[in-house]
């Protein structure tokens, strides 16, 4: 690593210690790759470098990839109806939604949702599924779906690969890939090396109001907050595997994964298959109310950084806008990834070969200060080369 290199670098761990330092972030690791091969692994408060931390959301793309290679494979394909897989999903309409419906976050089931008793079982989870409600007409608009859309990508890969979810995903991608430190359904008596989450800083009530444009309830908040972290703490759901939010791994397993991504030496993937997944954009529906001129930019499991990179908002009680541009505002547009809940990034740049991880156990209530934060560590990254 060049002496700038090593000074980017250096200004990186500076931004993440303070986070830690003011009790931001009580254990954090970042890990950048390139080539194939890990260029920066550190970790911070709380966290070793043996310690592993939640994915949240970043755990999507993951499971999608299982999802990339049964198209390559031709056991299905993206106008695929869910239903001729799973004919008992066909119930209150649903029989309209697609594999790209689901893959897109586009196929109306934003607020499904399985009671917590249901969800360890199989049959009474794929039962409360089939009895989901469409909540528009799907292919017409965008709203992430936070939990429930990978659980129906779950039950597809069951259904098609006649393994455990968790299992296909061990046997296809993480086993093959030499990735042992990253995974989903974490057993008990594994589970010493995982760092708890927990809530830190103060919701910015008069920014969010002013940025979503409507009152805001920190008490609604807080509910919400309670739940996710939940995911991430629950001895038992963290056994269970929540397909779209609780992987686990240390940063440096993700930036692997990711590097995989850019070059497939593997061979996991089908080439064409694997560049509509990490390149194709094919939902660019408004991404969020704050951002109505700018799209989504999602592909069939990724986020790609896109051309809109002037897109930023003046917030009260803040003295830099906030840049809505994901991956730092630095990478090319050709840059794809995936955002999660408490602070998670991940992502890669084609066009540099960087591969990027972020994890931290601290969910900051403050999600305009925790955005702002990392827009300041992700931007140096291009600065490694």
């Amino acid at each position: 690593m060049s002496s700038d290199s090593s000074k980017t670098l250096t200004s990186m761990c500076d931004h993440v210690q303070k986070a830690v330092d003011d009790g931001i972030w009580p254990a954090a690791q970042f890990a950048v790759a390139r080539h194939g091969e890990i260029l920066a692994f550190e970790s911070f408060g709380e966290a070793g470098d043996g310690d592993r931390l939640c994915l949240f959301s970043t755990t999507k793309p993951i499971v999608a990839s299982v999802m990339w290679q049964l198209l390559g494979e031709g056991l299905v394909t993206l106008d695929t109806k869910v239903a001729e897989v799973w004919p008992e999903f066909v119930a209150h309409g649903k029989d309209v939604i697609t594999l790209e419906h689901v893959l897109l976050h586009t196929c109306g089931l934003t607020n499904g949702a399985i009671d917590a008793a249901s969800l360890p079982d199989r049959q009474a989870r794929t039962a409360a599924m089939a009895q989901w409600r469409l909540e528009w007409e799907p292919g017409t608009r965008y709203e992430y779906h936070g939990f429930s859309a990978h659980w129906v990508l779950a039950e597809l890969i069951q259904r098609l690969t006649g393994q455990d979810y968790r299992d296909a995903l061990r046997a296809r991608v993480l086993d093959p890939l030499g990735l042992d430190r990253l995974e989903l359904g974490v057993p008990k008596e594994r589970q010493g090396d995982l760092q708890r989450v927990v809530a830190t800083g103060e919701y910015p009530l008069g920014a969010l109001e002013a940025l979503l444009g409507r009152p805001v309830d920190a008490a609604v908040l807080e509910a919400g907050d309670t739940a996710i972290r939940a995911v991430a703490n629950d001895p038992e759901l963290i056994a269970l595997g929540v397909p779209g939010a609780n992987a686990f791994s240390d940063a440096a397993g993700v930036a692997l994964f990711y590097q995989e991504l850019l070059h497939n030496t593997s061979g996991l993937w089908r080439p064409d298959v694997l560049a509509d997944a990490t390149g194709g954009i094919r939902n660019t529906w408004p991404a969020d109310p704050s951002r109505s001129d700018a799209p989504a930019n999602r592909s069939i499991g990724l986020v790609i950084a896109g051309a809109d990179d002037s897109v930023s908002v003046e917030l009260p009680s803040y003295d830099a806008p906030l840049e809505l541009r994901p991956y730092g505002g630095r990478t090319s547009a050709r840059a794809f990834g995936h955002s999660g809940a408490g602070g998670q990034s991940t992502w890669a740049d084609p066009e540099t070969g960087l591969s990027f991880c972020l994890l931290t156990s601290g969910m900051d209530r403050d999600v305009v200060r925790d955005h702002q934060r990392h827009t300041a560590i992700e931007s140096l990254v291009p600065d490694l080369v």
